[in-house]
């Protein structure tokens, strides 16, 4: 009688140890599914799999790992998130973007004009000491050596103000483009809202 209480006790916490055990059911890479209860094994831990209880309930999904695609997307989703909440910083209203649009390119079509009128007087004084060489060379007489010095620096000066022209040309260009784009994605936002 002693031994029969032994063996029932010893059923029954056999029995109640599989009642909270768990199997861990998962997809083998032949696609068969596989019910475990010592858990999943690594290679197939990505793919995703179920927790179920000893009755085959299921306790918990865990998803599976996602792919290099769906990082990218986040990723990209996530930047986008950021770019639109720093654009709604920095303008309250499309309104705002134009008026700031309008000052800006203001802004910087004064610095074009002022560097247009200095290459333009470079060159008025180029053309100067150009005649007062080429009147010196047609009366017989030697061009001065500090008048073809003059003349190599105002060349130098035309070449860097030349270059300063195209980079704030391309400067307008580019912020004109950027204007537009910061637009549009404002009146996108403004349309999800409304």
């Amino acid at each position: 009688m002693q031994i029969g209480k032994q063996v029932w006790l010893l059923l029954a916490l056999l029995g109640a140890s599989t009642a909270q055990a768990e199997l861990y059911r998962y997809v083998s890479q032949h696609g068969v599914v596989v019910l475990d209860s010592q858990g999943v094994p690594p290679e197939y831990v990505g793919r995703g799999y179920e927790v179920l209880d000893a009755d085959g309930r299921v306790l918990r999904v865990v998803p599976p790992a996602p792919t290099a695609e769906e990082l990218r997307q986040r990723a990209e989703a996530q930047r986008q998130a950021e770019a639109d909440a720093q654009l709604r910083q920095r303008y309250a209203s499309v309104a705002d973007l134009e008026q700031t649009r309008r000052q800006r390119l203001r802004d910087l079509d004064a610095l074009l004009a002022m560097a247009q009128a200095n290459l333009q007087g470079v060159q008025g004084q180029m053309r100067a000491r150009e005649r007062q060489a080429a009147e010196r060379q047609r009366a017989g007489q030697a061009v001065q050596p500090g008048l073809l010095e003059q003349l190599e620096s105002m060349a130098g000066d035309q070449r860097r103000l030349e270059a300063d022209l195209q980079r704030l040309q391309a400067q307008r260009t580019a912020l004109e483009a950027e204007f537009a784009r910061d637009r549009a994605r404002l009146v996108e936002l403004a349309g999800r809202e409304g």
